[in-house]
């Protein structure tokens, strides 16, 4: 390859991360690009290294492997590091993503290293399926955080805190009783990630927990609005208004 593989190291053992490091000092084409110890951190070093490839562990404080990674618009080549029973491995194998088994043996990683360098010869379109299908597989119901942001920090929000989601200006915001973050997916990204959780969509630009909806108001033409417990109304397309009718409100 012209240049190096650009990589990130996710993982909140730290002698784990040290571990892996000294191996792929054995790789000289691959470069590491920073290290993590945990979601936020990890998500954070995405955006700002662009790597090729993680080597990313699957247990994290605050927010799994699987969940962050659907919370990213378009992840990199993703390499796991797991002491995940076989049927787990079963599912990476059959969406093609690698794993590596804890501890990481030199050969197995050197393998991986394989895979990952002839990925990047191919077009992405294929793997980011893979991925999508294997997080369907292995993730199990929505996600216990909600990765946002606050300038360049990503901020892992419990839905427990969140009012609702709303576009605005072309940017999609997760409200809090105290601020506004960014929220880097799309309010129909949203909409399937919080699933099965207390959030409605009320509109094509909106989403409410409705948790905090206090009031369904009649407004025009077959429409209706929302009030939340701090006094903001949003809202409701006609369409959406008859099942929001048939939910207990306030």
């Amino acid at each position: 390859m012209t240049r190096s593989v650009r990589c990130i190291l996710v993982d909140d053992e730290r002698l784990a991360r040290r571990h892996l490091a000294r191996l792929l000092q054995r790789h000289p084409d691959f470069e590491i690009c920073g290290e993590a110890a945990n979601a936020a951190a990890a998500m954070e070093r995405i955006a700002d290294c662009e790597p090729d490839v993680v080597f990313l562990d699957i247990e994290m404080p605050g927010l799994n492997a699987f969940d962050m990674l659907a919370q990213i618009r378009r992840p990199p080549l993703i390499v796991f590091a797991t002491a995940f029973d076989e049927y787990a491995i079963r599912a990476f194998d059959a969406n093609a993503i690698d794993y590596l088994l804890k501890p990481i043996q030199p050969a197995r990683l050197a393998q991986a290293l394989e895979k990952v360098r002839d990925r990047l010869q191919q077009p992405r379109g294929e793997y980011d399926s893979s991925l999508q299908r294997s997080l369907a597989t292995l993730r199990s119901g929505p996600p216990a955080k909600l990765a946002a942001r606050r300038g360049k920090r990503i901020i892992l929000l419990s839905p427990r805190e969140i009012l609702y989601i709303a576009v605005d200006a072309e940017v999609v915001f997760a409200h809090t009783l105290a601020e506004r973050f960014v929220v880097d997916r799309t309010i129909s990204d949203l909409d399937q990630l919080l699933a099965g959780r207390d959030f409605f969509r009320v509109s094509r630009s909106a989403i409410v927990n409705l948790n905090y909806a206090r009031e369904l108001i009649p407004w025009s033409s077959g429409t209706w609005r929302v009030k939340l417990v701090n006094e903001v109304e949003l809202g409701v397309s006609r369409d959406r208004a008859r099942e929001l009718r048939s939910k207990r409100i306030g």
